[in-house]
């Protein structure tokens, strides 16, 4: 398993830290198996990484809501973050809770990131049901 280190995550950003990561991002995420290595799904997404910590997330999958979660600085053009959703079954009840908790590696010029990162799954419960390896890559929103 990918140790983030995100805990505890702080939901603000101290004025001498970069902010490089502020803006919005198109995403492209790609989930795996993380035994296997096997494809579970391709995503696209939007991310708002907002001056304070926080942030938001939307997907091009519909059976899931929008996000909302954290982010920080950790050092250089290293970021992490971790946010979470609620996934839905296809009569629209409650299927999980989705948590996303990523590394964020910033490009030189601030235009591009890539990510490592998992994505667990709870019941209703709040016990895990699943959990995936993700990657992703971005270009920041012009």
């Amino acid at each position: 398993m990918l140790a983030l280190g995100l805990a505890p995550m702080q939901a603000t950003v101290s004025a001498e830290e970069p902010s490089h990561l502020n803006g919005l991002w198109n995403v492209s995420i790609t989930v795996r198996n993380c035994d296997t290595g096997e494809v579970i799904r391709n995503v696209r997404a939007l991310n708002l990484f907002v001056h304070d910590g926080s942030m938001s997330e939307t997907s091009s999958n519909s059976r899931r809501s929008n996000s909302l979660g954290v982010w920080r600085h950790v050092r250089d053009n290293i970021y992490t973050s971790m946010f979470e959703f609620f996934r839905y079954n296809p009569d629209g009840t409650f299927a999980t809770t989705a948590r996303v908790t990523r590394r964020i590696e910033l490009d030189a010029d601030g235009t591009q990131f890539v990510t490592m990162g998992t994505v667990e799954d709870f019941d209703s419960q709040n016990v895990r049901v699943s959990v995936g390896c993700s990657t992703e890559t971005a270009v920041r929103a012009q």
